[in-house]
């Protein structure tokens, strides 16, 4: 991939880094600060989960309505992520990141002084417009400032910031919520942003990397089998997860008969076991993708199914949250290093590739969400962990369908 630098002065410490010279130290800041931009973006698009039921009574609001903020949010992600990515793909990587952080700290604070559902909708909708390009284009740049053989843990270490956003992010704005109320919580991210947005201004450089993306490249991917498979997997997968996560507030509530800061501690334990697997897999992910993808995915399936019986007891339902934490928490990595590997075999694939995975994404949380809002209107919560696990089985179908498929071309 050729890349221009616009900061070329000599540095002994730089080395070549896929066609760009940036010294190892600023390669790592800069990695580091998109991690964290990608977790400042989806912890504000999760965020609604874990303050949903103060959410929704702030709001006057039913849970199911107020947990569209957060199926919205993922639908816009999914509508806007590639021809966005596509349309500002040209301006430096500095620029473009920090531009899209200050837009992300605007739309929290906008969140945060809301005087109704209607203003919190626009405030959300703002971030949403700029998280799908930060996410498709964060990855991408941080392999493009490491060495190749470097670029899976660059990888791990940024969309660590997406895993991280679910399994930290969120339980620990459940416990600001639960001591300052939601709109404390958002206050919070709008400040977290702007720190971030310094970051990135001071470490990412001003870099930009050619549109690699060819033309043909998406058509490409679109036509590419094993990407069309990692494509749905990742729908059923994490449509499945934010099925059952979009809601596990009002079902711990509900069902597990868990206090509020029970809950918080509970959306811990899923948290700690997240960051745990996040960092964890990398060299499984390395190694051995596909399988490692498909014991992740077994692992899912079995907690969601085991969550109503979990529920009984409140050492099962810890121990049933850790096992669904540690299995979520490895899903994005093991996820993008399929879509990297494939895109790979594509002239400009990767780009392409990576804005499409991020679209599918969110349009699965989006679904996932809505899904669950629907059970949880209907029904209340007690299907959505059976819901949950049927999503989780489709997409371990397609992991093996594509494998043994796979197998017999080669």
């Amino acid at each position: 991939m050729q890349s221009i630098v616009t900061d070329s002065s000599p540095d002994p410490s730089a080395s070549q880094h896929h066609g760009m010279k940036v010294s190892k130290g600023r390669s790592a800041s800069a990695v580091l600060a998109l991690s964290l931009g990608c977790f400042s973006f989806v912890s504000t698009e999760l965020m609604p989960v874990g303050v949903l039921p103060a959410l929704a009574q702030g709001l006057h609001v039913s849970l199911g309505v107020a947990g569209y903020l957060v199926t919205i949010f993922a639908f816009m992600v999914a509508l806007t992520a590639a021809p966005l990515t596509s349309l500002l793909g040209h301006i430096n990587r500095k620029t473009l990141m920090s531009g899209l952080l200050a837009v992300c700290c605007i739309g929290n604070l906008i969140t945060f002084l809301a005087s109704g559902y209607f203003v919190v909708f626009i405030g959300r909708i703002l971030v949403a417009a700029a998280i799908g390009v930060f996410w498709s284009t964060a990855v991408v740049t941080a392999v493009h400032l490491v060495a190749a053989r470097n670029a899976v843990r660059a990888t791990s270490i940024v969309f660590g910031g997406v895993s991280l956003a679910a399994v930290l992010g969120v339980p620990a704005g459940s416990m600001l919520g639960d001591l300052y109320g939601w709109r404390a919580v958002f206050a919070a991210l709008s400040v977290l942003s702007l720190i971030v947005f310094m970051l990135i201004v001071w470490s990412v450089p001003a870099v930009r990397i050619s549109r690699t993306a060819k033309r043909g490249a998406m058509s490409s991917v679109l036509k590419s089998r094993s990407l069309l498979a990692i494509f749905g997997i990742t729908a059923f997968v994490v449509t499945g997860n934010f099925l059952a996560y979009t809601y596990i507030a009002p079902y711990l509530e509900q069902v597990a008969r868990q206090s509020a800061a029970q809950i918080s501690l509970l959306l811990l334990v899923y948290g700690a076991a997240g960051v745990v697997t996040n960092f964890a897999i990398g060299p499984f992910a390395a190694r051995a993708p596909r399988a490692s993808l498909g014991v992740v995915t077994v692992l899912l399936g079995v907690s969601l199914a085991c969550l109503n019986t979990a529920a009984l007891s409140h050492t099962a339902v810890i121990v049933t949250l850790a096992a669904w934490g540690a299995a979520y928490g490895a899903l994005p990595v093991l996820l993008q290093t399929l879509v990297f590997k494939e895109a790979s075999k594509i002239e400009g694939g990767a780009d392409a590739a990576t804005s499409i995975n991020v679209s599918v994404f969110n349009a699965a949380i989006g679904l996932g969400s809505l899904v669950g809002g629907l059970l949880i209107n209907l029904a209340g919560p007690l299907p959505i962990p059976f819901v949950s696990a049927a999503f989780a089985l489709a997409g371990l179908a397609v992991l093996f369908v594509s494998r043994e498929r796979k197998a017999r071309r080669s």
